[in-house]
């Protein structure tokens, strides 16, 4: 969003593994002045392997063995792109994505992880589950744990079928043998109808670890009646049965597989020098032997002359000396080596809050060994959950102002952007007031009038609506921040029962690098026509500008017959007041600037966003609304009043049916509040009750102002239930009847809380 300094090269981050979580981390910690970051992974919510089994067995729950990436990517100033991508051009330096404009790079590093090789057995991806990708085994782990109960609990044989003899597949049965006890309320070596079974091609398990660690797993499991086959090379997964190649097969109700690591064709198909394996082939600098601009680190990557086995300990290790690397080539500086441990600590769990520790020759097992694993995995994960708050620095030479000054501009020293970025209500209508004005018998609004667009009559009796808006960028994504600001921008037009019909642009680029600047302006304005297009809006000029923060907006124009105009002035006494989408985009990107907002929770504020009026002014409109308008900057409070002063209204405002987006409540209650919702808290003093409800989560939601806000119109009450069932089939889930028009004409405006 904002460049202090020209943006010249482009780093791109593939993948949200172990690795990168370093970079991300370190990257924030040391920031890189002209260097712009681009983080693409499938997985924002990105789990850690290593507690994994703890999930397994229920010591952890789904939040305490994941990362959110977008919190450490915003740290690291980095943009986010949740895509899986299928190739590289590395002679052009360009990603291609699906559902957006290529990338272009300078450099990129690949942390993609690995997938267990049994996914190219046939019938694997049909009949069995991989241990990997993790997310994709969390998706049906419930299923197989409810199916396992189910059966058991009817005094019915339940078997599950663990291909692969390595800490993975021990670790997986162990955990799951004892999650399942523990539901049916049996000991670890209670005989039971559970029967799990470890096949494996190797002539023993844990082929990579000491005797006494194999001793020592073999007897545990025995001990829990955990059968294990050996020298049992897997050729198929049909429906209910591994079929082996010595011709035999097992039957299971559910099969798992947890063998050796593999990853995708891509990386050897786009020209990646691949060690013997298959692996991506790195150099002691963990930079490609074929593309010095490629990095690439974790399972994905082997050391030339360095083979290490495909572990997340090596993956840990190897984030910090690539973090430096990238920004030592970055900056035209030598890069440093970095030589893997011969051994690394392997902390098996067993499932019972006992774990197995192994390296080379060393051996330990038991409640002390599963307390310092449960430490090192809490301690990763905080590592990269909790961060340092974010600084809002304030330069301002000493004694220009008090100290009270001082600390007020202080507190606002952190700016918001979006519609949070807009002037305050009450300094904007001062200063408009005090303008001179210019009549002209065509045109229907002044300087003073609330309305949403500009309304000028046309010889031929048609209406020109005419609307400009324009948004400091919120996101660190041009495709994304240019479908947000257009749909915002045409939701003026919407608002007053308009199509819209044609608009200019203008842009303000941070500075860059040519190359740069050009594919940062290219997604932007692609994203723009693309949106305009889906509303049969053409694009018919503009202006662009340097500056220091990306800003866009549009000057919209559109037609309509004076009769069908929709104003915010025409309520009607017993109206429905009906709210088109939900609330608290403002506290949210606050957060969001603060690293406090979840991915989920910004994922569901941004399609919000991204989601366009016209639907709900066409709903408005069939349904005869009698006054609509749009919810931006000034929160839903004050667009109200513009709506209640002409004519004196009042309003009954059911607070408990104001909806909220995920997230939006939470954050207001830790007092995370855009920049701009003090001065629209100053419409307060026309809520005629609002003392009784100041305590109520939802009262300040009523301030906080909006980007790409929902419509809000008054419907006649006989009309309202079809009007809001027509809305949510046209797509808006969270619309809701919010209120009734009380009385018109009264001493003054006001809003009643119910």
């Amino acid at each position: 969003m904002k460049a202090s300094s020209p943006i010249v090269k482009h780093l791109v981050l593939v993948g949200g593994g172990h690795s990168h979580l370093a970079v991300l981390n370190y990257l924030g910690m040391n920031s890189v002045p002209g260097l712009a970051v681009t983080l693409i992974s499938r997985d924002i919510n990105t789990p850690y392997s290593g507690s994994l089994p703890g999930y397994i067995t229920g010591v952890y729950d789904y939040d305490d063995i994941h990362i959110d990436l977008r919190p450490l990517a915003q740290f690291a100033n980095a943009r986010i792109i949740q895509e899986e991508i299928q190739n590289i051009d590395l002679d052009n330096k360009t990603i291609a994505l699906k559902s957006r404009p290529e990338i272009s790079f300078d450099i990129v590093s690949l942390n993609i992880g690995s997938k267990p090789d049994a996914f190219n057995i046939p019938g694997a991806q049909k009949f069995a589950i991989g241990v990997k990708p993790i997310d994709k085994f969390l998706q049906r782990w419930d299923s197989l744990l409810k199916d396992a109960i189910h059966n058991l609990e009817q005094d019915q044989e339940f078997t599950i079928a663990i291909v692969g003899g390595g800490p993975a597949s021990v670790e997986l049965a162990f955990a799951t043998q004892f999650r399942l006890h523990k539901e049916l309320q049996l000991k670890v070596t209670n005989k039971s109808l559970l029967n799990i079974k470890i096949i494996s091609a190797d002539q023993e398990l844990l082929t990579l670890h000491n005797s006494k660690v194999r001793s020592f797993a073999k007897a545990e499991l025995e001990k829990r009646n955990i059968e294990v086959i050996l020298d049992t090379l897997v050729s198929a997964f049909e429906k209910g049965s591994v079929v082996c190649e010595n011709g035999g097969s097992h039957s299971a109700n559910q099969i798992v597989y947890a063998t050796g690591a593999s990853i995708p064709d891509w990386p050897g198909e786009c020209g990646l020098a691949l060690t013997g394996d298959g692996f991506i082939e790195v150099n002691n600098h963990l930079q490609s032997t074929s593309h010095d601009f490629v990095f690439a680190a974790g399972d994905a990557a082997t050391i030339k002359g360095e083979p290490r086995p495909k572990s997340g300990v090596y993956a840990v290790r190897q984030g910090p000396p690539l973090a430096k690397n990238l920004v030592r080539y970055a900056t035209g500086k030598s890069l440093t080596r970095y030589k893997p441990q011969q051994h690394a600590l392997a902390l098996m769990s067993m499932g019972n809050k006992s774990a197995i520790a192994s390296r080379n020759n060393l051996f330990f097992q038991g409640r002390s060994v599963w307390s310092i694993k449960h430490n090192i995995d809490t301690n990763f994960i905080k590592k990269y959950s909790e961060l340092p708050e974010m600084n809002s620095e304030l330069s301002i030479a000493e004694g220009l102002v008090d100290k009270e000054m001082e600390q007020q501009l202080r507190t606002h020293a952190m700016r918001c952007a979006g519609c949070g970025a807009k002037v305050a209500s009450n300094v904007l209508q001062e200063v408009l007031q005090q303008l001179p004005t210019t009549n002209h018998d065509d045109i229907l609004t002044a300087n003073s009038t609330a309305e949403d667009a500009s309304m000028i009559k046309l010889e031929d009796g048609r209406i020109l609506a005419q609307s400009i808006d324009q948004l400091k960028a919120f996101v660190n994504d041009p495709w994304l921040f240019g479908r947000i600001a257009t749909n915002h921008c045409l939701s003026d037009i919407y608002a007053m029962g308009c199509e819209p019909h044609s608009a200019l642009a203008v842009v303000s680029l941070p500075f860059a690098a040519k190359d740069y600047g050009r594919a940062q302006l290219k997604e932007l304005m692609l994203s723009c026509t693309e949106t305009l297009a889906e509303h049969n809006c053409a694009l018919v000029g503009g202006h662009s500008a340097e500056a220091e923060e990306l800003h866009f907006g549009l000057c919209v124009n559109g037609f309509i017959d004076e009769e069908r105009l929709l104003k915010k002035d025409g309520m009607q006494a017993g109206d429905i007041l009906i709210l088109s989408k939900p609330l608290g985009t403002g506290t949210l990107l606050a957060a969001d600037m603060r690293y406090k907002a979840s991915h989920a929770q910004m994922q569901n504020a941004l399609e919000q966003m991204a989601q366009s009026n016209k639907e709900a002014a066409t709903c408005f409109s069939e349904y005869e609304a009698t006054a609509c308008t749009d919810i931006t900057g000034f929160g839903l409070a004050g667009h109200l009043m513009e709506m209640l002063s002409a004519n004196n209204v009042e309003v009954e405002l059911s607070l408990s049916d104001v909806p909220a987006l995920d997230g939006a409540l939470e954050s207001l209650q830790q007092n995370i509040v855009s920049s701009l919702h003090k001065d629209n808290k100053l419409v307060a003093n026309d809520i005629y009750n609002h003392e009784a409800y100041a305590s109520d989560p939802k009262f300040e939601l009523l301030f906080d102002p909006q980007t790409a806000g929902g419509l809000l119109a008054s419907v006649a009450e006989y009309k309202a239930e079809a009007c809001l069932q027509a809305l949510r089939d046209s797509g808006y889930s969270q619309a809701k009847a919010i209120g009734r028009v009380a009385k018109l004409d009264n001493d003054l405006p006001a809003i009643v809380l119910k």
